[in-house]
């Protein structure tokens, strides 16, 4: 896997985010819905960002979760609902910073969170794939075996 030692840092970086969403929903009142979904955006965007830089990716300085994801197509199949999810969560990166750009209500951060986990989730996965099978052709390459399949 190219670039394991940045892609920690990115990994950890979105862990930090999501937590932090994830804490201040259950813990936080009144909720601060606009943060909550602001750290859900960042955390997906860190993640595909991460996801991408493995793969030898050069990022471009974007908030687009959209983007980042079809960037990611030339790579590995995304579903279609991926890539809605990604434009759901998108206006949370930036939008939200500002007053009165967004109108968020309790709906809106609970389907936000549960993106958020599937997202997290699916791409968290793809790493975990990916690691497999480098460390499977690096095994191959040890030992001389060839894989024609």
């Amino acid at each position: 896997m190219k670039n394991e030692k940045i892609l920690k840092e990115w990994m950890e970086f979105a862990k930090m985010d999501f937590l932090t969403a994830k804490h201040l929903y259950e813990h936080m009142y009144p909720k601060p819905l606009e943060i909550i979904c602001y750290h859900c955006q960042q955390a997906i965007e860190k993640l595909l960002k991460g996801v991408l830089i493995s793969r030898g990716v050069t990022i471009k300085k974007t908030h687009d979760l959209g983007l980042l994801a079809e960037m990611l197509q030339e790579y590995t199949e995304v579903d279609e609902k991926y890539l809605e999810m990604c434009d759901d969560l998108t206006p949370y990166g930036v939008k939200i910073r500002y007053p009165q750009e967004l109108f968020i209500e309790e709906y809106h951060v609970k389907k936000a969170l549960e993106e958020t986990q599937e997202l997290y989730d699916w791409l968290l996965t793809l790493l975990r794939t990916e690691k497999k099978d480098s460390e499977d052709a690096e095994g191959q390459e040890e030992s001389g075996e060839e894989n024609y399949s």
